[in-house]
């Protein structure tokens, strides 16, 4: 799944997509280099049906993907990885999409704000109105080797966080990451869908 691929390549993958009934919505986290990089990364979440691009893009090419963003009408979520990432802070977020095109926001990933000392309901309350999109996560300690557990169950308040998305209005995408327990983490993501659902039902 590369954004270089060819045009036969995507309609395998659309074909793919259909057969399985599913809606390609997100793409990243990608940071593409220069704007014919860029444009050809527009150009392949065009023919996709992408609605977001999830990146971290270089500061020299914030402009040229503010003008490409406005051309091709795609949202653009700068994703927070933690430091050396420049993003790692929503004031950075904040700063960089200011006076540029209006589908560039955030792509608020909870865990991440958490491995870097950070509130995530706090971040959330600083980017509203720009948040897209989300890269949900609950970590089973606040440190940079905090690793995922079911949603709910661990130190990122997401009870907090889903109240805020709603107090904002939020109608976007959540992306539902869970990178442990690689080979056998389904049980662990059913119990987090469960009580994420639970925790919805009650705001």
């Amino acid at each position: 799944m590369d954004y270089k691929m060819d045009a036969a390549k995507r309609e395998q993958v659309k074909d793919l997509f259909k057969k399985k009934k599913k809606t390609l919505v997100a793409f990243g986290v990608v940071s593409p280099n220069g704007e014919e990089d860029w444009k050809q990364m527009f150009e392949f979440a065009k023919a996709m049906g992408i609605q977001i691009i999830t990146s971290e893009p270089r500061l020299a090419d914030l402009d040229a993907l503010s003008r490409l963003a406005d051309e091709y009408k795609i949202k653009v979520a700068f994703h927070d990885h933690p430091k050396p990432s420049h993003y790692w802070h929503p004031d950075s977020v904040l700063v960089n999409i200011k006076g540029r095109s209006q589908y560039l926001g955030a792509c608020a990933d909870i865990g991440h704000w958490v491995r870097s000392g950070l509130d995530p309901v706090e971040c959330l309350q600083k980017l509203n109105g720009h948040v897209f999109s989300l890269h949900i996560k609950d970590l089973h300690e606040k440190s940079p080797k905090g690793h995922d557990v079911p949603w709910g169950t661990g130190v990122c308040n997401i009870p907090g966080v889903l109240a805020e998305l709603k107090k904002q209005n939020f109608k976007g995408v959540f992306s539902a990451e869970y990178e442990y327990h690689w080979e056998r983490n389904w049980p662990e993501i059913a119990e987090g869908v469960k009580n994420v659902r639970e925790m919805i039902s009650k705001l």
